[in-house]
């Protein structure tokens, strides 16, 4: 059957998929053991509206996310900032999928089967299927309604073969994943119009939308940054905090604990003896590598690279590799140099002038050994080399044996590209063989046809033997560091002394920095710690205030110091208090200089300019309903005198997010798009949905409690 043959070919991708299930059941074990972090009681990954989600099912959905970007990355691995970013993922989506299913139920929302019928065979597909690439048709990227069919022909295949069957399996699998989060997207779909719908859009409001949307304005401005004034020219009471704190106290929830520590890093790092005795050791190589006839075997006992027997493009070279190519006689041995923490050697085997690249097409049959039908499989190779040998055409052959090969077209490949695949008898014939004249040869279990369709044009090629040694930290070298941080950890006073007796030994200290529970790692984006995790899974987990800790990563150890741990739920004042202070600052700064302002009797932009030390600048085509405004971002300020102000009249002071602006319209067009009711109302509608989308899910979770646990165990 060809969807069943399709499975087969499909091998590499069930090696990904068992082993993400493997993973799942590794990791979901993990989790739910009565030896781990927590007995079962205390199994909370985290809590939603009053109901316990375990540790289990958040692992197994993480498990099924991990599984589907396998296949939408082709089966990359995937890295520690890709799986944090899908635990985050997870996550949210779990969380915001109970907040709308609890008003929904309420509400008697629900997707039926017929729904969900509809948006996978109906006129209007769900957008989701739009988006996943096995359904897009590969010539066009647009989605392909027959790929949709083949792959649920696939889910509903029963085989025999207990091998495809496994495959079958993970395809439904893959394909309830699927459908789970068509339905989520509906059923939100349906609740966040619910709400976008019951804000009503009355006639007088839609027209009055529509004439803000076609005032444009050009407008000339001056604005003072809350930066010219400083902070003390101003004043900000406790009190005033205070206040604002109260007033706002949901806007300062924490779902997990804050973690305060203090760190330091200290990277494992060569010492001057280790470069010195890899240095000794290439030297060796070197002495070897001039008198050998065999120069892999030498390359083969001291580099960390295997010998390539190939000819290279001297762009392919270092600088000083090329020095040396270019100059140097056959035979001769450079080295060893050094490359920062590696050193090289290298001798210059040979030197040729060749194509650097080949244009290919190739046929593999593999031979049938297990089965003793190896004569059939040689007669056959046999009788379609002949065919192409009598002229036809081995795009032609390819399709007939394997419609989806593109009539065999490997593309253009360098030496460099076929040996680490084909090895070297292949890359010397795709390297010699005269273009458009088909070539046979056997490897090791299977028969290969391969045709040259093009060369790029002769160079200078060179063969090296490379020899590359990098010179890593040794085991004495990392005992000494850790027997010193050792040390240092178990200082008597360290905990209450911890910064001082870092600072005594040198170390660069990050101190009392503030992290959420939840937080993937220390530090930020590209300059995250790698491995770190653990350091504030730690913290958040330790009862002990100054507690001391060291720990080993991958070429870095870390010391950290848990300075205060605050629980879950509204932030205390003293966290908040800096982020409120910069607020209430920048309004009575703003107060400061509009009644500065004000005082001096100002008619005109260019004398408000003057009096803020500021220029007289422009802006265009702005209207009531521009969100950003070009070099200024968001400024409703300017939005409103871009709408309401008459042309040339000045407008200001005005307190805006940015500084204090003075403004006048300078001129005014009018947009030459012809009303439509309708369409207005829908365009009012669709940005109430956009807008509802975020801020419904954000007062959900402030109503019905979201609490993440998700630090105890991870």
């Amino acid at each position: 059957m060809a969807t069943l043959q399709k499975i087969r070919d499909r091998g590499t991708l069930l090696v990904i998929i068992v082993g993400v299930a493997l993973l799942a059941f590794v990791l979901g074990d993990l989790l739910t053991s009565g030896t781990t972090f927590m007995g079962r009681a205390q199994d909370r990954a985290f809590v939603v509206n009053g109901e316990t989600i375990p540790t289990a099912e958040y692992a197994e959905r993480i498990a099924e996310f991990e599984q589907f970007h396998s296949m939408l990355s082709g089966g990359e691995s995937l890295d520690e900032n890709t799986q944090a970013q899908i635990r985050e993922q997870v996550y949210q989506q779990m969380v915001r999928e109970r907040l709308v299913q609890s008003q929904a139920t309420k509400l008697g929302l629900t997707v039926t089967a017929a729904e969900i019928n509809d948006l996978v065979h109906g006129e209007f597909i769900s957008p989701l299927l739009h988006q996943l690439p096995f359904f897009l048709n590969p010539q066009t990227g647009m989605f392909d309604r027959n790929a949709l069919i083949e792959f649920i022909s696939v889910v509903n295949t029963a085989s025999s073969n207990p091998q495809e069957q496994a495959i079958i399996n993970q395809y439904k699998s893959l394909w309830m994943f699927i459908e789970n989060m068509i339905i989520s997207q509906r059923l939100e779909e349906k609740y966040i119009s619910l709400l976008a719908n019951a804000v009503m859009i009355n006639d007088v409001e839609t027209k009055n939308a529509f004439e803000l949307s076609q005032r444009n304005a050009d407008i000339a401005f001056a604005m003072q940054s809350f930066f010219s004034v400083p902070d003390s020219a101003v004043t900000v009471t406790d009190r005033e905090i205070r206040d604002f704190y109260n007033q706002h106290r949901d806007n300062f929830r924490l779902e997990a604990p804050l973690v305060k520590l203090s760190y330091f890093m200290q990277e494992i790092t060569p010492s001057a003896d280790d470069f010195a005795n890899v240095e000794a050791e290439a030297r060796r190589a070197a002495a070897e590598l001039t008198v050998t006839t065999n120069p892999a075997a030498v390359v083969a006992d001291f580099s960390e690279t295997p010998f390539r027997d190939v000819f290279v493009n001297e762009n392919l070279l270092t600088p000083s590799q090329v020095e040396f190519v270019r100059s140097a006689a056959i035979g001769d041995v450079q080295g060893p140099t050094r490359e920062g923490d590696l050193f090289q050697v290298y001798k210059l085997i040979d030197r040729t002038v060749a194509p650097d690249s080949v244009h290919l097409r190739m046929m593999a049959i593999p031979m049938a050994s297990a089965f003793g039908q190896d004569s059939l499989v040689l007669n056959f190779v046999d009788s379609i080399y002949t065919e192409m040998r009598g002229g036809r055409a081995f795009a032609e052959v390819a399709n007939s044996l394997n419609p989806q090969s593109n009539g065999g077209d490997v593309g253009w490949a360098r030496e460099l590209d076929l040996i680490g695949s084909f090895g070297a008898d292949v890359t010397r014939a795709a390297f010699s063989a005269p273009v458009g004249q088909p070539i046979r040869l056997s490897v090791p279990g299977q028969e290969l046809i391969l045709q040259v369709e093009e060369r790029t044009r002769p160079i200078t090629k060179y063969k090296l033997a490379l020899i590359n040694m990098p010179v890593v930290a040794s085991e004495r070298t990392t005992n000494n560091i850790d027997n010193e941080l050792n040390q240092f950890v178990s200082l008597p006073d360290v905990s209450t002394r911890f910064n001082e007796l870092a600072a005594e030994r040198g170390f660069m200290i990050m101190p009392n920095m503030t992290l959420s529970a939840s937080d993937p790692g220390l530090g930020m984006g590209m300059s995250r710690i790698p491995g770190s995790r653990q350091v504030i899974t730690w913290a958040a987990n330790e009862r002990k205030m100054g507690a001391v800790r060291k720990f080993d990563l991958t070429n870095v150890r870390i010391v950290a110091r848990v300075d205060e741990v605050i629980p879950a739920g509204t932030a205390p004042l003293s966290e908040v208090s800096t982020g409120i202070r910069m607020r209430l600052t920048n309004d009575r700064k703003a107060e400061h200089i509009i009644a500065n302002l004000n005082g001096r009797n100002l008619n005109n932009l260019d004398a408000f300019a003057t009096a803020m030390n500021s220029n007289v600048d422009t802006v265009r085509f702005v209207n009531f309903n521009t969100r950003n405004i070009t070099g200024l971002g968001n400024e409703p300020v300017l939005n409103a005198v871009s709408a309401f102000a008459p042309v040339n009249a000045v407008k200001g002071p005005m307190q805006g997010n940015m500084g204090v602006y003075v403004a006048s319209v300078i001129g005014r067009t009018q947009g030459t798009e012809e009303f439509d009711a309708t369409a207005q109302r829908e365009a009012m509608l669709n940005e109430n949905i956009f807008r509802l989308q975020d801020q419904s899910i954000t007062v959900l979770r402030n109503k019905l409690g979201v609490e993440d646990n998700r630090f105890r165990f991870w």
